[in-house]
This record gives C-alpha cells, structure tokens and sequence, in this order.
C-alpha cells in the first residue's frame, strides 16, 4: 500500500484495516470504475468476507478522504475507481449497453481557472462524464 493512502487514512484518523486493504487492493486491481456490488461480489471470489454494508460505508469514508472517486451512471450506479496514482481523467459511458471507457485528458484547466477568477473559489475537483453511443450499440 502506497505511504500517501496511509497518510491519509491517519491525517483522517482512520486506520488501514483488512477489509479497507482488501476494497482498496479490489479497486486497484479494476481498470474501470465497478460499484460497490461488483467490488462486494470480487471479495467474496477473493474469500475476503466483508459484507455489503462494510463496503458502502467504507467506499464513502475513502471518497471523503480523497482516495476514491465516484462516477455516476446512466443507470443510476454509482461506481468507483481508486484515485491515486492514477492520471485525471474523465469518462465517457454508454447508453445502450454502459460501457465505460477512459477519457485520458482534461480540457477544463482554463475554464477552471476563469471559474476561480468569477467566484472567487479554490477549485480542487471537477467532474466531468461524456455520455453517448459505443459502435457496438449505434
């Protein structure tokens, strides 16, 4: 596990217990963001018994510690992929059979500084997720 997880499990008061390894090590391992079912159903296939209730709770403590980040659906799911050491990047999803593909770069760097101008903000995320059809689905 990467010192900067550790830090910021600690900087949060919080510890690096084995279901948290085991849920950080699963979204890891994910080339693509999963929900929190699908991380739930990987652990049970890894004979890590965390129940499903564990999973929720510790998804959402690791997005409010900056160390998970959240995509949301078409369908409504909301999905997570581990933030760190990882490039930004944003996402592009299908609506016919939810697929979801990286979108490797960033075309907000000069909107968000004109946001930051505006409002007087320090912006420190964004969130931006294409929607459309894969050619599979068109």
């Amino acid at each position: 596990m990467a010192i900067s997880i550790l830090d910021r499990l600690k900087s949060g008061g919080k510890k690096l217990t084995k279901p948290r390894r085991a849920i950080l090590n699963i979204l890891d391992q994910s080339t693509l963001p999963i929900t929190a079912a699908e991380v739930h159903e990987r652990l049970m296939k890894a004979r890590a018994p965390v129940d499903l209730v564990t999973v929720y709770r510790n998804l959402s403590m690791l997005q409010e510690l900056g160390l998970v980040s959240p995509v949301a659906s078409p369908d409504g799911q909301m999905r997570y992929e581990v933030r760190h050491g990882r490039a930004h990047h944003h996402h592009i999803q299908c609506r016919g059979c939810g697929r979801i593909v990286d979108v490797m770069l960033c075309p907000l760097r000069k909107l968000t500084d004109l946001v930051e101008r505006q409002t007087k903000f320090a912006v420190d995320d964004h969130v931006l997720e294409f929607f459309g059809w894969c050619p599979q689905c068109r």
